[in-house]
C-alpha cells in the first residue's frame, strides 16, 4: 500500500487530489452560504433547476471530453494531438447546442403551466455551455498527461465561483445566485482564452472518428444515466413534495455525498495508468486490494466521525436543519458507495467493458423512478433515503461482480 500510495504522489495526485476537494469544498460552502441566506422555498427552487440541468450536464458535446482522455492520452504526435483537441470541441460544441435545445424543448413539455421553471431553466442553458467549455479544457490538461495544469486550472475555477457566488448571492438573493452559477464557467476566458474551431475532418492514425464517438457517447450516457439514478431522490421530491423538502434533502446529502470525493481523486489520477494496463489482471487485482486497503480505513473513520458529530456537522447549514436521521443513513450508502461503486465503475471502463456501466445504470434507473414513486407518497423523505441506500449499494455491488467476471477473460 506504501508503494501505491507513493505511486499515486509521483503523478501529482497531491494536486489532483487538491483541486477536487477545493472544488467540493468551494461547492460545499457556497451551498451552506446560500441555504442560511435564501429562504427554504427560494432555495428549493435553485436546487430543482440546478438538478434537471445536471440531468444532461454528464452528455454535454456528446461526451466528447471522455474521448478526448481516452484517446488524446495515447497520441505522441504533438500535432495530431492538438488536431483531436480542436475536433473534438468544434464538433461536441454543435452537439451541446443541439442538447440546449432538446432541454429547452423538454421542460417546456414538462413545466407547459409553470413558466418560473421553464425561465430558470431557460437560464441554466447559459451555465450547460460555460461547463462545456471548462470539461474539454481540463480534458486537454488530463490528455496531455499534465495533472498539474489540470489542478491549477480547476483551482481558479473553483475559488472564483466561490467568491462570486457569495458575493452575488449576498447583494441579489436568490436573482444574484443565479446569475453567478451561469457567469461564474465563463470565467475560463480569464485563465485562458485559446479557442481553436475547426470542421475539417481528420484522419487519426490510430483510431477512426466513429470509434471516438461511439466510445464518448457510449461512455457519456452511462455516465448520463449514473448521474440520473443519484439526482432522482430530489427529482422526486421537487415533483412530489414541497420545495422545503428538497432544501432539507438536500442538506441532508451534502456531506454523504461529498465523502465520495475521496475516492474519486485516486480513480481520476490512476485511470489512465488503469488503462495502459487494461490487458495485465494482476496489476488490476493488486490496485483493487490496495484501494480497499486504503478505503476501508479511510471509511471507518468518516462514518464513525460523521455518526459521533452528526448534530454539530447539520447545524452549520442552520437551526432549521437539526434532524439527522435523513443524513445518518445517507452516510453509510455514501461509504458503501466509496468502497464499491467509485472503484469498479472506473474498473469496468478501463478494461473496455462500459455496456456494463450502461446496463447496470439503465436497470437501477428504472428500478430507482418506479420505487420513489411508489415510496414517497406513503412514507416521504425517509422512504426516500431509504430507497437511495439500496441504489448506491447495488450500483456498486454490481459492477464489482460485472467486473470479476469480465477479468477472468484478460
Amino acid at each position: 500500500m506504501v508503494t501505491f500510495i507513493k505511486d499515486f504522489i509521483a503523478k501529482k495526485g497531491i494536486w489532483v487530489g487538491l483541486s477536487l476537494l477545493i472544488a467540493r469544498l468551494s461547492a460545499f460552502l457556497l451551498s451552506v452560504f446560500v441555504a442560511r441566506v435564501l429562504s427554504k422555498e427560494d432555495f428549493g427552487a435553485a436546487t430543482f433547476g440546478l438538478n434537471f440541468l445536471t440531468i444532461f450536464l454528464a452528455f454535454a458535446g456528446f461526451g466528447a471530453a471522455q474521448g478526448v482522455v481516452k484517446y488524446g492520452s495515447g497520441i505522441e504526435n504533438s500535432l495530431q494531438k492538438k488536431q483531436l483537441f480542436r475536433y473534438a470541441f468544434s464538433y461536441g460544441l454543435i452537439y451541446n447546442l443541439v442538447l440546449t435545445v432538446l432541454m429547452l424543448v423538454i421542460s417546456g413539455i414538462l413545466y407547459w403551466d409553470e413558466f418560473a421553471k421553464i425561465k430558470l431553466i431557460l437560464l441554466f442553458s447559459i451555465r450547460f455551455l460555460g461547463i462545456y467549455l471548462v470539461e474539454q479544457k481540463k480534458a486537454e490538461y488530463r490528455a496531455d498527461l499534465d495533472n498539474l495544469t489540470f489542478a491549477k486550472f480547476d483551482i481558479f475555477m473553483s475559488v472564483t465561483a466561490l467568491i462570486l457566488g457569495i458575493l452575488c448571492t449576498y447583494l441579489w438573493n436568490l436573482n444574484g445566485f443565479i446569475f453567478s452559477l451561469c457567469f461564474s464557467p465563463f470565467l475560463i476566458f480569464a485563465y485562458n482564452r485559446k479557442v481553436s474551431f475547426s470542421l475539417k475532418k481528420i484522419i487519426f492514425k490510430d483510431f477512426k472518428t466513429k470509434e471516438f464517438w461511439r466510445f464518448s457517447w457510449t461512455t457519456a450516457l452511462t455516465t448520463q444515466i449514473g448521474e440520473l439514478v443519484f439526482i432522482l431522490d430530489l427529482f422526486f421530491i421537487g415533483l412530489l413534495m414541497k420545495d422545503q423538502d428538497v432544501a432539507y434533502y438536500k442538506v441532508s446529502s451534502m456531506i454523504p455525498v461529498n465523502i465520495l470525493v475521496l475516492g474519486f481523486i485516486f480513480m481520476q489520477t490512476e485511470y489512465p495508468k488503469l488503462c495502459q494496463h487494461h490487458r495485465d489482471r494482476k496489476y488490476q487485482y493488486q490496485f483493487i486490494l490496495n484501494y480497499w486497503k486504503l478505503f476501508a480505513v479511510v471509511g471507518t473513520i468518516v462514518l464513525v466521525a460523521g455518526l459521533l458529530f452528526d448534530n454539530q456537522i447539520l447545524s452549520i447549514f442552520g437551526h432549521q436543519y437539526q434532524n439527522t436521521e435523513i443524513y445518518r443513513i445517507l452516510l453509510f450508502a455514501a461509504v458503501i458507495s466509496l468502497l464499491f461503486r467509485v472503484l469498479f465503475v472506473y474498473m469496468l471502463a478501463s478494461i473496455g467493458k462500459t455496456m456494463w456501466n450502461l446496463s447496470i445504470s439503465a436497470f437501477l434507473l428504472f428500478a430507482t423512478s418506479l420505487s420513489l414513486y411508489l415510496v414517497i407518497p406513503e412514507y416521504g423523505l425517509r422512504g426516500v433515503s431509504y430507497v437511495t441506500f439500496g441504489c448506491l449499494a447495488l450500483s456498486g455491488i454490481l459492477p464489482a461482480f460485472a467486473y470479476f467476471y469480465e477479468s477472468k477473460k484478460i
